[in-house]
């Protein structure tokens, strides 16, 4: 063998070793890093555990109480907070015929000008200026639409808000007068879309500033 090839062997050896010392090497510092990290486990223990799932059993369906108004197209509006009816003695409060309870106007704040003037376009023909005179009703048990002005004692009330809502009840709902065939009948303001709530809560302002 020659002085060139064996110097050529040895460079390939070194080359060999080096490569092979670098390789044994970088798996000793991986294996002391996984063995630091993992406490020498082949799970790492360190790693974030997957939380156990517990079984729920299913929770019944929960079942809102109603509000005692009612409500307006499906809507339940609940009483302006110290509302209460009123409580059932002495003479029977008077209620439309028609089936509701309260709608949103009991909620808002009525303007007395602004109701007066709704009053004017849409009750005047009923129930005569500012409420006073009953308009004949043939067909009608009473034979005239009821007075405004005063209005039905059993409607009114020292709190303010127990009148409006007594008053709420017809404007929302109307009411179809007792007798075999009324030529009027009370409309339902609120359902048939007739008056915003707004224009109801201003509406029955007015109605309760004639009784004060």
């Amino acid at each position: 063998m020659s002085e060139r090839q064996t110097m050529s062997s040895d460079v390939r050896k070194i080359i060999y070793g080096t490569l092979i010392g670098f390789i044994a090497m970088l798996c000793l510092w991986f294996g002391l890093l996984f063995t630091l990290g993992c406490n020498a486990t082949l799970g790492c223990g360190k790693a974030e555990p997957t939380p156990a799932r517990t079984s729920v059993s299913t929770l019944p369906a929960a079942t809102l109480p109603s509000a005692k108004s009612g409500g307006v197209a499906g809507v339940e509006i609940p009483l302006p907070t110290g509302l209460v009816e009123p409580a059932p003695g002495g003479a029977e409060v008077a209620r439309p015929s028609n089936p509701g309870g309260a709608g949103p106007a009991v909620l808002l704040p009525g303007n007395v000008a602004a109701g007066a003037e709704l009053f004017t376009t849409y009750c005047v023909e009923c129930h005569g200026e500012q409420g006073k005179q009953g308009i004949d009703n043939p067909g009608s048990a009473a034979g005239t639409v009821p007075q405004l002005s005063p209005i039905n004692s059993t409607l009114t009330s020292a709190d303010y808000q127990v009148f409006v809502y007594n008053v709420d009840l017809f404007l929302e709902h109307g009411s179809r007068p007792a007798g075999d065939a009324p030529a009027k009948i009370m409309p339902a303001w609120g359902d048939q879309g007739v008056l915003t709530a707004q224009q109801i809560a201003d509406t029955i302002a007015y109605v309760v500033s004639l009784n004060p």
